[in-house]
């Protein structure tokens, strides 16, 4: 696990730099070039009984990650690509084919398609609604034995960008996100999360 680590970091790091020069290249805009590069951590006080099975769970995530813009609309609404390094989520819940006990697992991962709606404005804060989809490695079955470790996410975002300057702002709200092997395991019983964030970012 720890060598895949070293092998992730500097193959997404390379990714990043690469996609923030091509974005900046290919627009015209000068309000609307700069690739933003973010820090996001949230926590899930719990999770709930939805898609995945797994109550009761809480979680916290860490995540890296880039924006870069695709499009414009008018009046001043934008979809930005989004891409996340995961390089730590932690669940503590119910592990039900041992009655029920608290087990605690980790893992990481990434989110490498993502895309996110935005206002382009000047405004000092912006809401905006965002998508990604990746996959995580946790580092045994997880959440059951008859699970894998290789699971797959997509979640929803809802939350509002607060500016500093043209270089640097902060981010807060909510994203359901959701981990489950897609039935490639024995067993998926899955898992929801419904995380309350907070991201740096700057540009």
């Amino acid at each position: 696990m720890k060598f895949a680590i070293k092998l992730l970091f500097p193959a997404l790091f390379i990714f990043f730099c690469s996609a923030a020069q091509t974005s900046v290249a290919q627009t015209t805009n000068p309000e609307y070039k700069r690739a933003t590069f973010t820090l996001w951590a949230g926590y899930s006080f719990n999770s709930v009984r939805f898609l995945g099975k797994t109550e009761n769970s809480q979680t916290q995530i860490f995540g890296i990650g880039l924006q870069r813009p695709l499009k414009e609309y008018p009046p001043k609404k934008a979809i930005w690509y989004t891409a996340d390094l995961i390089p730590y989520i932690h669940f503590n819940y119910p592990k039900r084919d041992e009655n029920n006990r608290m087990t605690s697992r980790s893992g990481f991962g990434f989110s490498p398609v993502g895309f996110t709606l935005m206002d382009n404005s000047q405004k000092r804060l912006t809401p905006y609604i965002r998508t990604t989809g990746g996959m995580i490695f946790m580092e045994r079955n997880f959440p059951t034995d008859g699970a894998r470790k290789l699971n797959f996410t997509f979640d929803i975002t809802l939350g509002a960008n607060l500016r500093f300057n043209t270089f640097a702002m902060i981010s807060f709200g909510y994203k359901f996100h959701h981990i489950s092997n897609a039935e490639t395991g024995n067993e998926n019983p899955g898992l929801d999360s419904n995380f309350l964030f907070l991201k740096f970012s700057i540009q």
